[in-house]
């Protein structure tokens, strides 16, 4: 060990905790394992086969971004015992995009833009402040494949 290094140890540490004491830490994010967004997919109340008709973002002014789909129902995998979809009837999906990222940041899924005319399986859930809407309920993993088989290890 380089005997000209180690009186710098103890400064380097002392200047780590004074930072960390006045708020700086730099921000650590990390995706989510794929068996988290499997038991979302599993506990979504609907599962459904879209075809997507129309895909319309609003923006509210300082507030999240917003995307409104109109989608054609294809298959019904699974839904609440009192709801009535079937195929061929049109839903609407409202969700809020994140915020953009910086290069580099590593976070859960983000929510796709959806676009008219994609084909897709979706994972959803009622939306509680808007009646007849519906949400994604497995977070960025909503849309696309079945990450249901997922488990948590152990």
């Amino acid at each position: 060990m380089n005997a000209s290094r180690l009186p710098l140890q103890p400064a380097l540490g002392s200047l780590a905790l004074s930072l960390l004491s006045l708020g700086w830490a730099p921000t650590v994010r990390a995706e989510l394992p794929p068996w988290v967004y499997g038991q979302e997919q599993r506990q979504a109340p609907y599962v459904l086969e879209l075809l997507v008709r129309s895909v319309h973002r609003m923006e509210a002014g300082t507030e999240t971004e917003q995307v409104r789909v109109q989608a054609q129902v294809l298959m019904v995998t699974r839904q609440p015992p009192a709801a009535r979809l079937r195929a061929g009837d049109t839903i609407t999906v409202r969700y809020a995009l994140p915020p953009s990222r910086p290069s580099g940041w590593v976070g859960p899924a983000p929510l796709p833009v959806l676009q008219a005319g994609e084909r897709l399986p979706a994972w959803l859930a009622p939306d509680a402040s808007l009646p007849g809407v519906l949400q994604p309920a497995a977070g960025g993993r909503s849309f696309g494949p079945s990450m249901e088989r997922e488990r948590e290890p152990g």
